[in-house]
């Protein structure tokens, strides 16, 4: 990287800031050292970019925009850089795509045939062709996910790092894209006419080109799209030719919902469960639509939470914290289990690789229960290590320093010795035994008998 001091000297006449050069050089350094004077490659790059992941959006994006920004300067005369950062790129943001389209495709649970509808969302179609529409939408849903996962997301539209946000990528675009047309039109006879002005101004559907490019993928699929490209138009209409009930189901499944957060979880979790006669459930609609493409290990780990919580007159509230269904008894909390990521686990790009967690925290504990806590600190060492979990040598809420903190805790091994212990923590891939000792842990923490 001989030329590395020409650009900084190019950055500085054009007049980037101080810090934006300190961390150009840094990082080019770093990279430097990793490589040893071979050729970079995605790998090498990655672990650079991986060291400085912070969790906060602008920050990271930067981190990307350094190396964007040189392999761009470099395309000529430096492209075994140009060439590995970008390696870099489509492998990491198509392989996060990938892993969720795996996800979606391998989770979707296709409506039973004697499932009954809720009335008021048949929309004059009588329940069976409700019902085999659906089927037909998911089928669909499924063969545009596989596809999606064994061809090249970027080709789909999907987006790279400039996408980022706190949640990580959307990876969710298929759905949020049918929605946003229901949203932006009327039906019409089985068609679906979409008011353009509207649709294109949608928030989801920032940059055009690239929900163009998804559109036109889906086209492929079976999906009938006329007049996008039609400058004298001021609509296009979309519809499924095979089967013109498609239209109706997906007006009615986005459209019927008028309360904003019921929606928000009927377009994350795409489920039957959100039309289905709620009189013939046996849980509350959004548990299990949450639960239902679970592995049964899994699910049988949620519907004991379940069966807990309201044994101890918890009530479901059909909404989410921190990713993972909630119950609450007056303002007190259930202990939360659930996947997803969040934005405080820090976890690069927000994608996870465990497949249950349990998420809570505890102060009186380590005096009550001394020897449990010994043990999940020794079964789950990098819990009580990771930057949000609020287990820090400083004390952030509390006092300025752990030595004055009312929550600290001692651990012997430890040095310094003084933790606070307010915070949450996350405990990744516990067995269905360890959540039975976290939620006695929990009851005891909460004073819940």
């Amino acid at each position: 990287m001989d030329k590395k001091h020409e650009y900084f000297q190019y950055l500085a006449r054009k007049r980037r800031s101080k810090d934006y050069i300190n961390k150009c050089e840094d990082m080019l350094n770093s990279l430097e050292k990793k490589l040893g004077g071979e050729l970079p490659t995605a790998q090498a790059i990655g672990e650079v970019i991986k060291e400085r992941w912070c969790g906060y959006v602008n920050r990271d994006k930067n981190t990307f925009q350094i190396f964007c920004d040189f392999a761009d300067f470099y395309e000529l005369i430096y492209p075994s850089f140009s060439s590995a950062f970008r390696e870099f790129v489509r492998e990491t943001f198509e392989g996060e795509a990938r892993k969720a389209m795996k996800s979606y495709k391998e989770s979707m649970v296709f409506i039973p045939a004697n499932t009954k509808i809720n009335p008021v969302f048949l929309y004059g179609l009588k329940n069976d062709e409700f019902v085999s529409a659906f089927k037909a939408l998911q089928e669909f849903l499924h063969r545009v996910y596989d596809a999606i996962e064994k061809g090249s997301p970027f080709d789909w539209g999907w987006q790279d790092w400039n996408a980022i946000t706190v949640d990580g990528i959307n990876h969710n675009r298929v759905i949020v894209l049918l929605n946003t047309m229901v949203e932006c039109g009327h039906k019409d006879n089985g068609v679906l006419v979409v008011d353009k002005k509207r649709f294109s101004n949608h928030a989801s559907c920032i940059p055009m080109a690239k929900t163009r490019q998804l559109l036109e993928e889906l086209m492929k699929m079976g999906l009938s799209v006329k007049g996008l490209c039609d400058k004298e138009s001021l609509v296009f209409s979309v519809s499924f030719p095979d089967n013109p009930n498609i239209v109706d189901v997906l007006y009615s499944y986005f459209k019927k919902e008028s309360d904003e957060w019921a929606k928000i979880r009927a377009i994350k979790y795409f489920s039957y469960r959100f039309v289905e006669d709620p009189a013939t459930q046996t849980h509350e609609t959004f548990f299990l639509a949450k639960t239902d493409g679970e592995p049964e290990h899994l699910r049988e780990i949620y519907y004991w939470n379940y069966d807990e919580a309201i044994k101890h007159e918890f009530l479901p509230t059909g909404s989410e914290s921190i990713y993972c269904y909630s119950f609450k008894k007056g303002s007190k909390e259930w202990l939360l289990l659930g996947k997803g990521s969040s934005y405080h686990e820090d976890e690069f790009l927000h994608s996870v690789d465990y497949a249950i967690a349990a998420k809570f925290g505890f102060t009186k504990c380590y005096r009550t229960h001394p020897e449990e806590v010994a043990y999940l600190r020794k079964r789950f060492p990098e819990t009580f290590e990771r930057t949000w979990s609020g287990y820090h040598k400083t004390c952030r809420q509390c006092k300025p320093t752990y030595e004055k903190c009312k929550n600290r805790v001692t651990f012997p091994q430890d040095n310094p010795v003084f933790y606070c212990s307010t915070g949450c923590l996350y405990f990744h891939d516990p067995t269905f035994d360890e959540i039975k000792i976290m939620l006695e842990l929990y009851k005891s923490e909460k004073n819940i008998k």
